[in-house]
């Protein structure tokens, strides 16, 4: 089934929260299911930093980033809910980001895209859903960046649903995490063929700068576990001295080179950044009257192994919510793939899917 396209904001631009306008944006978005007939049973998922808005693909020899999660009687139910998900705004799958072309000048937007924040996601989102005359959600759930919109979603447009579910994001970026963005972004930066940006003329693309990029947070989604157990210190039986000697090194080369084919250089660092600014108080007094405006039910879910939101940010969100007096579902679960376990660990997390999605 082929991804639908909306074009909004044709006749009034979006303001941007950092400042300059967006029109004419183009959104990328797919649903899957069925709506029932008072229009209750929709489901807004929100997609992690590199996802796009196809969970799930029909077509066998292709996987979507949620296809083992997505169908009849799984967690999230095709029979029962209808599903719509969109590519964020800045990304580089359909929707406007620095790729697109600039109705100003004709030419991509490269460098002069403008900055965004994930409150500029969510209007779009919102934007998306009125155009789809949706006026109500019976979830927002979403992972990782995902739940950070989600959560924005509730704070922003408290009575638009019902439930929200957020799979392992915290409700800011620790130091650390901030870090590790900082050095993927120098990557790319520092790539000689990344030219300020503005680089989809010249032929040449920050291939190396974006694949090391990629190969640092490939680190990040996984556990030293997995990694051991997967590779342990295996070396190739060809190996290069100075490159890929062993197979963890092969592992993540080719997991850069992948990405690649993918996804797009501008558009990566523009989602990292608005990863590091999230902040749910933006715009608000502080952080415990903006979580006070949210009245949905609350899930939040925690992995104990997770390297990029640790417990520790989890359990700090955990006491701002409950401090906040937002009615909260916290678990914490345990598995060997780490922040990665919202994506590939279907048996930890169907239930506390199930559950926050009002199925008991």
């Amino acid at each position: 089934m082929a991804v639908q396209k909306a074009i909004l904001f044709q006749h009034q631009p979006l303001s941007l929260c950092l400042g300059g306008q967006l029109s004419s944006i183009e959104v990328a978005y797919q649903t899957y299911g069925r709506l029932n007939q008072d229009k209750s049973n929709v489901v807004l998922i929100c997609h992690a930093l590199t996802g796009d808005a196809e969970p799930y693909f029909y077509e066998p020899e292709q996987q979507g980033w949620w296809q083992s999660f997505m169908g009849d009687g799984l967690a999230l139910d095709t029979s029962r809910y209808f599903f719509i998900s969109t590519n964020v705004l800045g990304g580089c799958k359909g929707t406007t980001g620095p790729a697109s072309i600039n109705p100003q000048t004709n030419q991509p937007y490269g460098s002069q895209f403008p900055h965004i924040l994930v409150q500029d996601m969510v209007k779009v989102q919102k934007a998306l859903l009125e155009h789809l005359e949706i006026a109500h959600l019976h979830a927002v759930i979403g992972g990782s960046f995902g739940g950070m919109q989600a959560t924005q979603w509730a704070i922003d447009y408290p009575d638009f649903m019902d439930n929200v579910v957020n799979l392992c994001a915290s409700l800011s970026m620790s130091a650390e995490a901030i870090g590790f963005n900082h050095v993927m972004r120098q990557a790319v930066i520092n790539d000689p063929h990344f030219y300020g940006g503005d680089y989809y003329a010249t032929g040449n693309f920050p291939e190396r700068g974006l694949a090391i990029a990629r190969m640092l947070g490939m680190l990040t989604y996984r556990t030293d576990l997995q990694l051991a157990k997967a590779f342990g210190r295996a070396t190739k039986n060809e190996s290069d001295f100075w490159g890929d000697h062993f197979q963890v090194e092969s592992y993540l080369t080719y997991q850069g080179q992948k990405f690649l084919a993918r996804f797009d250089a501008n558009s990566y660092l523009h989602l990292l950044r608005a990863l590091d600014l999230y902040d749910p108080s933006f715009n608000y007094p502080n952080l415990t009257l903006a979580l006070g405006r949210i009245k949905a039910r609350y899930t939040l879910v925690a992995v104990e192994t997770d390297q990029l939101f640790k417990l520790t940010e989890l359990r700090k969100s955990k006491k701002q919510l409950e401090d906040s007096g937002v009615n909260l579902i916290y678990h914490e679960l345990y598995s060997d793939y780490g922040h990665d376990a919202f994506l590939v660990d279907y048996t930890f997390f169907e239930q506390k899917i199930r559950q926050g999605l009002g199925q008991g």
